[in-house]
């Protein structure tokens, strides 16, 4: 019975060889080999504490092109939703491909992974799809479970991240007269609309 009792205990202890492994660069195919045309691979490196902070920053500063409602408990637009997820999501992307196979330039040879080449390759907007379902709504995911959440029944949103994206406190938007707006803007939901996109 105490052998089991101690089972149970290492279950619901955290893993520590899990959260290390989880640390580890992976690899994701975003187009298959066609014909004479190689495969496109991504090497994903784990989402960190830098690399969110950053995307938050990124999603406030993107409200900045949008009034945020005056009434702190008016349900935010769909276009603010949209434009402070692709801000979120491009920010985890750029900071996150950190190697790739099956990119080149026009006369075959491999292209570097820079800044550049990385805002020309998410342009595409069903690549930037694909790369956003593989890398950034799985975190989501995986962070609502980890702090109790539930995505929301009606398959909208994926839910609140754990650590709301407050536009609002990174991005406050002033009135005529040069005035912040008062009363904080909610969170904007982490989710998705007719694709499936992770919202900020």
């Amino acid at each position: 019975r105490m052998a089991g009792h101690q089972a149970e205990e290492q279950l619901l202890m955290m893993s520590l060889d899990a959260e290390r492994k989880a640390l580890e660069p992976w690899w994701h195919t975003v187009h298959e080999a066609h014909g004479d045309v190689p495969a496109v691979r991504v090497q994903f490196a784990p989402i960190g504490r830098i690399a969110l902070r950053a995307a938050r920053r990124a999603a406030g500063d993107a409200c900045h092109e949008m009034d945020l409602p005056e009434d702190e408990d008016a349900p935010l637009s769909p276009e603010l939703m949209d434009l402070a997820g692709d801000a979120l999501s491009e920010s985890l992307l750029m900071s996150g491909i950190v190697a790739w196979e099956g990119v080149g330039d026009a006369d075959g040879n491999p292209a570097p992974v820079t800044p550049d080449n990385l805002r020309l390759f998410l342009t595409d907007p069903l690549r930037f799809d694909r790369l956003d379902e593989a890398y950034v709504r799985p975190f989501v995911l995986r962070e609502l479970e980890k702090n109790g959440l539930s995505p929301s029944p009606n398959g909208i949103s994926t839910g609140a991240m754990p650590v709301p994206i407050t536009a609002a406190k990174s991005a406050t938007p002033t009135g005529s007269d040069g005035a912040s707006r008062k009363g904080k803007a909610k969170a904007a939901p982490t989710g998705s609309t007719s694709r499936a996109r992770t919202k900020a």
